[in-house]
């Protein structure tokens, strides 16, 4: 497994405070290393929010927040946000993958232009 280092931005730091509070309301108790951050506020113990959830939730912040359709459909092709200040952390292959997902929904949507 590959990690990187990411260095957090006050934003992110509010979102882990914000979900440490949740987990504190919903579980009535301080979060354990072992649980997890993200968590299914539908289940009695703490679960892990299932990788399709954590994707429509990323699919769904983004509509919110009026990104452009053809960066909504290339997040929801690739599984992944793509910034200017992230996209060096791409592998090329990666990098690729989310340009050709933005050029296929250019290609899709010709016809609504």
């Amino acid at each position: 497994m590959r990690y990187r280092r990411v260095r957090m931005s006050p934003e992110m730091i509010q979102m882990l405070d914000d979900q440490r509070e949740a987990f504190k309301k919903k579980f009535g108790r301080e979060p354990l290393p072992s649980d997890p951050v993200i968590f299914d506020e539908n289940c009695d113990e703490p679960t892990p929010l299932s990788e399709d959830k954590i994707h429509q939730v990323m699919i769904d912040a983004l509509v919110a927040a009026g990104a452009r359709p053809e960066i909504v459909y290339a997040c929801r092709k690739t599984g992944r946000i793509v910034t200017e200040s992230n996209r060096h952390l791409l592998s090329r292959a990666e990098w690729t993958e989310w340009k050709n997902a933005v050029e296929e929904y250019f290609i899709l949507h010709a016809h609504d232009a």
